[in-house]
């Protein structure tokens, strides 16, 4: 169950919709600059947080709101007469949200003009700060635990002298004292984020509610190798302590470990109204075509990761990669794949002597004409297709609508080592029958068939690549017709260069 939010008139957006993610685990809502996404986060972040309003919105518009829905509870945060007023209701859960420059909490409660007092603090004044904050403070910054032996924190009496909310933080170099006004901005906000994380953690019961940690633009204050110690330090913690890590972000690092499914991209169009894809791959997400210094030959553009593995078993089968560079990417839905591949070449992202192939999944073949006329789209080579309409429907189609016992067999004898195939399709049957799925949408489609099925691969510490390698040797083993019309077609366009 997510957390439904609903935007109105605040800031550049008018109208927009998002349901915030409650099961654990990190996620990225990213887009291109101006997008909305410092100002989704920044919404998202008053379900649990009452920040100075006008600081992150600014003055309001007529109607401007913010309002949520969390199972049977609501909350709000508005105007009124064109004043903010305070947040109503609550939805029970708890979380904090960091900016990396403007806002967040580090300097929330500190007035500038003490900083020359925070600098005569001697060291009596402190105790040594936790292990927690110092040790991951190090191996997060530097890869190095004891890079802080040094750190200390302001005691409570001091603290309360100079009206502190939150503790602030020294640490020692060459005898010298450098308080947190003084560290940098990565030091800043890894401590902001280690020390709002460990009071979460020392509560002695979290109950099912996660806690949310959102982060916006982080990138900007960290280095490219502390950014990625930083998302393996919030992945263990998300599976450990029940954590939701949103991120706002334009990293190619942070989005590329994250998976697709928890991608959200923001799509800002030119009535600028908003439209988010999810799930989303990182190289559309970031409009990133690893090309390399010396660029590809041929980019083929698929929809996600079967497609991938057909394409690339095709050219190695055929021996179709010699002599030249071949990148086969999976961008997405295919009205993704159709937009990204002209912005590609619109926009040059890859140098004018590589060629784009596109191939889409079957089951879309014939609204493929009318988007590219609809959207003014021309490719010199048009879009080729898989030989299945896509892996959720043509396991639905086998597995339920009319069962194939060969392919039945084989990922019963070796995928599904756990609980039986059998066993898993009786499940969904039942399900299906006694009205417990409802989706008809997501019956229709297989969705919620291939759902199942990668819930029982994960049980047993398999990958949906796994599922995948099977299906493709077994189209390949029985020489699918529409197979042979791909690789001919490939055959044809990869010619030595």
């Amino acid at each position: 169950m997510s957390i439904k939010m609903k935007i109105h008139n605040i800031k550049s957006i008018a109208d927009f919709e998002f349901d915030i993610p409650t099961n654990k685990g990190l996620y990225a809502l990213t887009g291109e600059n101006a997008s909305g996404k410092s100002t989704v986060i920044s919404c998202a972040s008053t379900a649990f947080y009452n920040p100075l309003l006008y600081s992150y919105f600014g003055q309001p518009y007529k109607g401007s709101r913010i309002e949520f829905e969390y199972g049977n509870k609501k909350r709000s945060v508005g105007s009124y007469d064109n004043r903010w007023i305070g947040a109503r209701g609550n939805l029970g859960i708890t979380g904090f949200f960091e900016g990396s420059l403007v806002f967040g909490n580090r300097f929330k409660d500190i007035d500038f003009r003490l900083l020359k007092k925070l600098s005569q603090i001697s060291k009596s004044q402190l105790e040594d700060a936790s292990p927690f904050i110092r040790e991951n403070l190090g191996a997060i910054l530097h890869d190095n635990k004891e890079y802080y032996d040094n750190l200390y924190v302001m005691n409570e009496s001091c603290q309360k002298k100079f009206n502190l909310l939150r503790t602030t933080f020294y640490y020692e170099r060459n005898g010298i004292l450098i308080n947190q006004l003084n560290m940098s901005t990565g030091e800043n906000l890894l401590l902001s984020i280690l020390y709002s994380i460990e009071l979460r953690v020392n509560r002695d019961t979290y109950g099912e509610e996660p806690a949310f940690i959102l982060l916006d633009e982080i990138e900007l204050a960290l280095h490219s190798s502390a950014l990625r110690r930083l998302v393996y330090f919030l992945k263990d913690l998300s599976e450990t302590h029940n954590f939701v890590v949103l991120f706002s972000t334009h990293s190619i690092e942070l989005i590329r470990s994250i998976v697709p499914e928890n991608i959200y991209y923001l799509q800002k169009h030119v009535d600028d109204s908003l439209e988010l894809i999810n799930p989303c791959y990182p190289v559309y997400a970031t409009r990133n075509l690893e090309s390399s210094n010396y660029g590809h030959d041929y980019i083929i553009m698929v929809e996600d990761d079967l497609s991938k593995q057909i394409v690339e078993k095709i050219l190695k089968q055929k021996q179709l990669l010699g002599n030249k560079r071949v990148l086969v990417i999976s961008v997405g839905g295919w009205t993704q794949v159709l937009r990204f591949a002209y912005d590609s070449i619109r926009s040059n992202l890859m140098i004018k002597t590589t060629k784009i192939l596109i191939i889409l999944d079957r089951d879309i073949k014939d609204l493929v004409p009318g988007f590219l006329k609809d959207e003014n789209i021309n490719f010199s080579i048009k879009p080729n297709y898989l030989p299945i309409q896509s892996v959720e429907k043509f396991l639905l189609q086998n597995l339920i609508k009319q069962v194939n016992h060969e392919l039945f067999r084989e990922l019963n004898d070796y995928i599904f080592q756990g609980k039986s195939l059998i066993d898993i399709i009786n499940t969904y049957n039942n399900n299906v029958k006694n009205g417990i799925y409802t989706d008809s949408e997501r019956i229709n489609n297989g969705k919620l068939l291939y759902g199942l099925l990668r819930h029982e691969l994960h049980q047993i510490r398999k990958e949906d690549s796994d599922l995948i390698e099977l299906i493709v040797e077994y189209l390949f083993n029985n020489k699918n017709s529409e197979i042979a019309e791909l690789t001919e077609f490939l055959e044809n366009q990869l010619k030595s260069v």
